[in-house]
């Protein structure tokens, strides 16, 4: 696979209409532009910067937030409306990206196309309203010299010295443990002459660990104390959120051989194992791909001569990757068209 390179960011103003919507909710970004190759699209608050990973600079661009790109994770749906290629969602926004959300164009047929998309996504921020239902907290204090990571999980926080000399003083007290489950934690107050900076959401890949960065730039050690909240599961969604059922990723294309194709959270990328390239692939993806090593994949061949098989389900260990196969033993090349549901 190429490296992006990126380029520099373009930030505009909406100064023409855009295309008409199609009808229903108003979408919080619209886009359109002429494409001619690759480009990703990365949204940030209400800015955007385009990066090219292959062909011409996007031309014609005009863009519009209705509404800023939140600092929680979201799940952005996109709707495409005119374009020839393939548009989908490469990253979601996470506390891992500071919130950055990624949708990538993929125009592969000769000469440019114009495309026109809108994004969706949750303005509520109910899920994270300090004021929505029960909170829980962590309240954590100590003396650091130069640098240090707080890890806090279940009902204990651990303290690990980057630079100088360990923690000291440390104290925490919980008002109840951290969940086992993914849960999105905030950093409310923090004291120190230094920085304080959550780092890391406890999620499965971790074992459920909050992790909070303190650096700081003075001489000697200074006293400094946070406190992590997160809301409270009510009794009916104590347990993991389940995932939507039906189709997940339609995979098209004709192959002649054995193809092996990677998904990994909201892109897909494929691989002739051994006879002819893929002509005509296509893969359309309706839900990112969780980073959880509990997902039950489901495939199923809609249309071709050979055998479609999952060879290795998401894990931990595998980075949380789903890849399956398609063998098509016989001379010559045949039709396919794979579904897939997670």
């Amino acid at each position: 696979m190429r490296l992006l390179a990126l380029i520099s960011p373009i930030f505009c103003v909406l100064c023409a209409p855009l295309a008409p919507l199609a009808q229903g909710a108003a979408p919080q970004f619209v886009w359109q532009g002429q494409v001619d190759g690759i480009a990703i699209l990365h949204l940030q608050s209400k800015q955007l910067a385009v990066q090219i990973q292959q062909g011409e600079p996007v031309e014609r661009q005009q863009f519009h937030f209705s509404d800023a790109l939140p600092d929680t994770g979201q799940k952005v749906r996109v709707e495409v409306l005119e374009g020839r290629g393939y548009v989908h969602v490469i990253d979601q926004p996470s506390i891992e990206n500071h919130y950055t959300l990624a949708v990538g164009i993929e125009d592969r047929q000769p000469g440019s196309a114009f495309y026109s998309i809108a994004l969706y996504w949750d303005t509520s921020n109910n899920a994270y309203d300090r004021g929505a239902g029960k909170t829980d907290k962590v309240a954590w204090s100590g003396r650091v010299e130069h640098a240090a990571v707080v890890s806090c999980q279940a009902k204990s926080c651990v303290s690990n010295a980057e630079h100088g000399p360990p923690v000291a003083n440390e104290h925490f007290k919980f008002s109840k443990p951290l969940p086992d489950r993914a849960t999105e934690v905030r950093l409310e107050a923090f004291d120190g002459r230094g920085e304080v900076r959550l780092i890391e959401q406890p999620r499965e890949s971790n074992h459920y660990t909050a992790r909070v960065s303190i650096r700081d730039p003075g001489a000697g050690a200074a006293d400094y104390a946070f406190t992590l909240v997160w809301n409270r599961a009510s009794g009916k969604d104590a347990g993991p959120i389940p995932e939507p059922t039906g189709r997940a990723l339609l995979w098209t294309g004709k192959v002649d051989g054995r193809v092996r194709v990677t998904i990994q959270g909201g892109a897909s990328f494929s691989e002739v194992v051994e006879g002819a390239r893929i002509i005509g692939e296509h893969a359309e993806m309706f839900r990112p791909l969780p980073a959880r090593s509990d997902v039950t994949p489901a495939i199923r061949k809609l249309q071709g001569r050979g055998q479609v098989a999952i060879v290795e389900p998401p894990s931990e260990k595998n980075n949380y990757r789903l890849i399956f196969e398609i063998n098509d033993p016989e001379p010559g090349a045949d039709d396919y068209e794979v579904e897939l549901d997670w």
